[in-house]
């Protein structure tokens, strides 16, 4: 099963164990069951945002979705390491980011993501919105963070912190993949 599939049956498999039918969560999310049908069998490529609302609506955690290897459990531990290659990681199908949970899970105050993000010349239709703090570090390329009205060209070697209630948007930008690391507190993937 490739990626985005995993994904979307992970989806399924939750919202089936918690008892929740398409139209409860229908009702949960704002999203029509007819479409929440389509994403569960991989029929359609959901925003961000949307997978955003399935995932609190079903009270798990973004980063987990469609990941058969969560690793050790490392939460009581004073030191952990994650491999390069035991990262978690979130692919949007369609999409043109990417983005690795470099911290081990999302249960520590601070969440810590590397992301790779293709130029595009559109934002994501929703904005995000969440309790907390937010440092983005652009390690190459460009990057376009909208903080309400306000626009921020970021370059390489540019950090940018903010308030994570503002609602934003951010998307890459220029002619290159544009790689970040961002720091959120707490975490929210």
């Amino acid at each position: 099963m490739d990626e985005s599939h995993a994904l979307f049956h992970s989806i399924r498999q939750i919202r089936k164990a918690k008892g929740f039918t398409l139209r409860d969560m229908a009702e949960k999310t704002g999203i029509s069951s007819n479409y929440l049908s389509q994403i569960e069998r991989g029929e359609t490529n959901p925003s961000i945002g949307t997978i955003k609302r399935i995932t609190n609506a079903l009270g798990v955690p973004f980063m987990g979705l469609g990941n058969d290897n969560p690793g050790p459990d490392t939460t009581n531990q004073k030191v952990a390491i994650v491999r390069k290659d035991m990262r978690k990681v979130l692919v949007f199908p369609k999409s043109k980011l990417k983005q690795y949970l470099l911290t081990p899970d999302l249960q520590r105050k601070l969440e810590v993501l590397y992301g790779e993000v293709e130029p595009s010349d559109e934002y994501e239709e929703v904005w995000y919105s969440h309790e907390g703090e937010e440092f983005g570090f652009i390690l190459e390329g460009c990057y376009e963070v909208t903080i309400e009205d306000e626009v921020y060209i970021l370059e390489e070697g540019d950090c940018i912190y903010f308030q994570s209630h503002l609602p934003h948007k951010m998307r890459g930008i220029g002619d290159k993949t544009c790689k970040t690391i961002w720091v959120i507190t707490p975490p929210s993937f």
